[in-house]
């Protein structure tokens, strides 16, 4: 027998003519009522083909990519990453900007799943802390997977990110293996997670070297202009340290750039190494080595974790997975002091 819409609005109380909207996906519609419609249209069998978007939620996982998207190639790297993941696993990704997050992030998240159409949400805000994620989570339903590829300590809800403390460390072996014994650093905000495990990877090793000192340090913002500024600082400390690792590509290029304007040769004179390993860093003179994050497989970790939590139902687990990194060698760390 034919199921109609008589049929539903019988099985639900609501007007046929609400039905119709729902069904078609068309006009505003209480959350409620539209749960009730599709879930009575689904029990009496009524052709899917005929509801509204129903098809494509069946064969697409939607996705929402969540930040405070900022200018320049660390984003359109994180992202152009996670978007080629994203297409491999036949999921649609939507980048969705958030204004002053840290305010508005519970709001925004409100709002977006109410709206009905995203399954499941990435977010990457690096500036918010555990207790923003504690306020989120209050509204967040156990049915709507959200993973986090921002790093904070005590991970409250499941996040994936690159493995910061390796980063520092692997930095370190690199200079140690290269015969560079007094060496520096350009640090991030002391305020994200990740430019302490950074700093934490790469002082650890050195401190397991008797013969190895960090004989300067520079607190930087991940700006152009703290690299700039930190070369001027290393020069008036007088410490004339043999390599420095800079936390991120954008200061490593504005230190090397600064450093060639003020007479200085790198490798020769200083060797460099940065953080994420940009296009940057293929294209400067001299190029620069710099720790590799794969954005690509992050993407990949990210999507199969929010997949597996549809079996689990959704429920947010405090689990941190981290993400393997490794060294891209270029012209600005020079091999020639290797020692014997």
């Amino acid at each position: 027998m034919k199921v109609t819409l008589k049929d539903i609005a019988k099985e639900t109380g609501y007007s046929i003519s609400t039905i119709s909207r729902v069904l078609s996906n068309v006009g505003k519609i209480s959350t409620k009522a539209r749960e009730e419609i599709l879930q009575a249209a689904q029990r009496l069998n009524y052709p899917t083909s005929r509801i509204a978007g129903y098809e494509i939620r069946k064969k697409h996982l939607n996705v929402a990519l969540v930040t405070d998207f900022h200018e320049g190639e660390f984003y359109a790297s994180y992202y152009y990453g996670i978007e080629k993941a994203a297409a491999a696993a036949n999921v649609r990704l939507s980048l969705l900007n958030v204004a002053d997050p840290r305010r508005n992030i519970k709001k925004f998240m409100t709002d977006l799943i109410a709206d009905k159409y995203y399954d499941c949400a990435i977010i990457f805000i690096s500036e918010m802390l555990r207790k923003d994620y504690e306020e989120l989570l209050e509204v967040m339903p156990d049915n709507f997977p959200v993973v986090s590829n921002a790093l904070i300590e005590n991970s409250i809800i499941s996040t994936i990110t690159f493995d910061g403390y390796s980063g520092g460390h692997q930095a370190a072996r690199l200079f140690y293996k290269y015969g560079y014994r007094r060496v520096g650093i350009v640090k991030g905000p002391a305020r994200k997670a990740e430019s302490r495990f950074r700093y934490n990877g790469f002082n650890d090793y050195i401190d397991s070297k008797p013969d190895m000192d960090l004989v300067w340090e520079f607190q930087g913002d991940f700006e152009f202009n703290s690299g700039v500024q930190s070369f001027h600082d290393m020069v008036e400390s007088g410490t004339e340290p043999e390599a420095v690792f800079v936390c991120n590509d954008l200061m490593a290029t504005a230190f090397v750039d600064t450093a060639i304007v003020n007479n200085m040769v790198v490798p020769d004179d200083i060797g460099v190494l940065g953080y994420d390993d940009l296009p940057m860093c293929r294209h400067n003179n001299p190029t620069i080595s710099s720790v590799r994050t794969d954005f690509q497989q992050l993407g990949h970790a990210t999507i199969q974790a929010l997949k597996n939590r549809f079996s689990d139902n959704g429920q947010q687990h405090g689990i941190l997975s981290l993400i393997p990194v490794s060294i891209s060698e270029r012209e600005s760390i020079s091999s020639n002091k290797i020692i014997a």
